[in-house]
């Protein structure tokens, strides 16, 4: 224990405004809890550091973002619990406070989740003078790699930990301890009862991870993955992982070509869907039953625009993807067909690196030689060569139905490259309404 006290103390006092933090602990009971204690015992980097304390920690939560000149707000009023981050500094991680969930801090850890998280850490002026608390032998667990529930209740007073455990197990590495894997069995129903805002990000979580692989494997073992996507989940697994690995080395290979790609994927459409996760989710998803992703994005309550990206990248057929290859290389003529696909651009060259089959997709050498052109595009459609006013003026067209198709018919123009200017656009208009008539 001596050295996980040594370890522990050195990893957090590399953490910024701790050594702040500890100053306004002193003389007050406060304890650093969680998932914090456990990646610092494991050399993972610390995104969030969780404080508990007896009583209402909102002055101090307050005093500490003043003093760091960091922001602070409520995560539940009711519960007095609360937040402080540092806008701007992404080395910082976030402080949350909040109160002990039990009478005491023996109770309150016996109350949690997993042993591994059940861990607590007096804040003294001098750390090398605390004892970490681990009446779950959580640390033993940790360094034999298993994932054991703190009771036999965990699962059933919250069943939001059995996707939280397979999500610890997957980014963690460990194996699930197997009364563990057996209880997650036996409450999945549970499941259905949870607010799907939970478990979307919990699942996302699960397929943003490098080994999510193996999360798509213990989501098998758990039958968690059958319940909240039906009984072919199960008997897809083989095809889910080599589908996954498939758009991941796709992707790899545009990210080698063109660092810009990493941020593409790494775009969030909402809070914690990136888009590579949503085309994850989708094209593996939609490879157990074509319409899943749209009806499980619409049960979810996904956002607008992570619906409608959803439903275009399921609608993307063959002719769409031959129609790819017939673009001319230029931004608005893959603009303009990307606001036919309904598609924000860079999540639709992304989209066309993996939907559909081998035979179907563009070479990832043509879509190499679309990035540079594609970085430049934001999600706006472009102006038209020619306006209303001329096409009035010009072809005698009313506003409405014969203008909309006059603009239609210039934009596949310019799709194809048979127009890519203000001057071809006009000529070419009044050379086919001329031909028309």
């Amino acid at each position: 224990m001596r050295v996980a006290i040594d370890k522990l103390s050195d990893v957090l006092h590399s953490s910024p405004h701790f050594r702040c933090l500890l100053d306004l602990c002193t003389n007050k009971d406060a304890y650093l809890v969680g998932g914090a204690i456990r990646d610092a015992l494991i050399g993972r980097p610390l995104t969030d550091l969780d404080l508990i304390l007896p009583e209402d920690p909102t002055a101090l939560a307050k005093e500490f973002a003043r003093k760091i000149d960091g922001h602070w707000f409520w995560l539940d009023k009711q519960r007095r619990q609360s937040r402080v981050v540092v806008n701007g500094d992404i080395d910082c991680p976030n402080y949350d406070f909040a109160l002990f969930r039990a009478p005491d801090l023996k109770r309150d850890l016996l109350d949690r989740d997993f042993t591994i998280n059940a861990l607590a850490l007096p804040l003294t002026k001098d750390l090398s003078d605390s004892t970490l608390f681990d009446p779950c032998h959580g640390v033993e667990d940790l360094q034999q790699d298993s994932l054991r529930m703190v009771s036999d209740l965990s699962f059933r007073n919250d069943p939001l930990r059995i996707v939280k455990g397979v999500r610890h197990a997957t980014g963690l590495g460990l194996e699930i301890e197997s009364g563990t894997l057996h209880a997650m069995q036996d409450e999945i129903a549970g499941l259905d009862c949870l607010a799907v805002e939970r478990v979307r990000q919990e699942i996302w979580k699960i397929f943003a991870d490098v080994h999510a692989a193996r999360g798509l494997q213990l989501l098998h073992e758990s039958r968690a993955g059958q319940q909240l996507f039906g009984e072919g989940f199960d008997w897809s697994i083989p095809e889910l992982i080599v589908n996954l690995e498939s758009c991941r080395n796709k992707w790899q290979y545009l990210v080698d070509c063109n660092p810009v790609v990493s941020d593409w994927l790494a775009t969030e459409i909402e809070q914690g869907l990136s888009n590579e996760t949503l085309l994850l989710c989708t094209i593996l998803l939609a490879s157990i039953e074509p319409d899943l992703p749209e009806s499980l994005a619409e049960n979810w309550l996904l956002s607008r625009k992570a619906r409608t990206n959803i439903a275009a990248i399921v609608a993307l057929n063959i002719v769409a993807r031959n129609d790819f290859a017939a673009i001319a290389l230029n931004e608005r003529a893959y603009a303009w067909w990307a606001a036919r696909q309904h598609i924000e651009p860079k999540l639709l060259l992304l989209a066309m690196a993996v939907v559909g089959s081998p035979e179907s997709q563009p070479s990832l050498a043509e879509l190499r030689a679309w990035v540079p052109l594609v970085a430049n595009l934001d999600d706006r459609r472009p102006n038209d060569l020619v306006d209303g006013h001329w096409l009035c003026n010009k072809l005698h067209l009313k506003d409405g139905p014969e203008m909309t198709r006059a603009l239609e018919l210039l934009r596949t123009a310019e799709i194809s490259g048979q127009v890519s200017s203000d001057e071809e656009a006009r000529l070419f208009l009044l050379e086919h309404y001329q031909n028309k008539d």
